[in-house]
């Protein structure tokens, strides 16, 4: 449904983890006093901004580890896996007419034969997988991550993985289909240390430099 937002003369406040650039266009979750975050879209040729409702029925900023912004299929896209590690279900809205702000929704489910590559570490109820983004043939990047929560603060601190044996996991979300890469090191290198995943599209082999 169209809406047209009047001027606002408050400050907004930007998502630092939600920004997205899309065929030249800049995408950021602006959080806005009284009323529901929305996507602020900056063009950068022409420098115009406009505002964007954000889809219904997801929750910004304290899910943010649980909802990921990517691109998808040139538009820019909302992915909610909150419930990935336990049912195999993640929630898709995609942006389909930005001057009408009409968002579409679809619900994936893995099947049951991929379930064993997203919840095998979870015995314990720490781990869970964080997008990443995406690469270039549009698989989205989730990577694996321990949580603890710290009871003094009460604040959710998310831990490098408890592995010799870092992975991620690449889904292509128009067949439906999860994949697992592998990256054996043979030091502990993931095991003190934070890190970051970056998107590479498919190669034949690294090399260390």
């Amino acid at each position: 449904m169209e809406k047209d937002f009047e001027p606002m003369s408050t400050t907004l406040s930007f998502h630092k983890r939600i920004v997205m650039t899309i065929n030249g266009r800049m995408y950021y979750l602006a959080l806005v006093p009284s009323i529901k975050p929305v996507f602020v879209r900056f063009d950068i040729s022409s420098e115009e901004t406009r505002l964007l409702q954000a889809p219904e029925y997801v929750t910004w900023p304290y899910q943010c580890f649980q909802t990921a912004v990517i691109e998808y299929d040139g538009r820019i896209a909302v992915l909610g896996h909150a419930d990935l590690v336990e049912d195999g279900v993640m929630k898709l809205w995609v942006m389909e007419d930005e001057e009408k702000n009409m968002w579409s929704r679809k619900t994936l489910v893995l099947h049951p034969s991929q379930m064993n590559m997203v919840n095998t570490n979870n015995a314990n109820g720490t781990y869970y997988l964080r997008v990443h983004g995406t690469t270039r043939n549009g698989d989205v990047i989730l990577a694996p991550h321990n949580r603890i929560r710290r009871v003094i603060y009460g604040r959710l601190n998310v831990l490098p993985q408890g592995t010799t044996l870092f992975y991620v996991l690449l889904y292509n979300i128009q067949k439906n289909h999860l994949r697992k890469v592998e990256i054996e090191d043979g030091s502990n290198c993931f095991l003190n240390k934070r890190l970051d995943v970056i998107g590479l599209d498919d190669t034949e082999n690294l090399m260390y430099l």
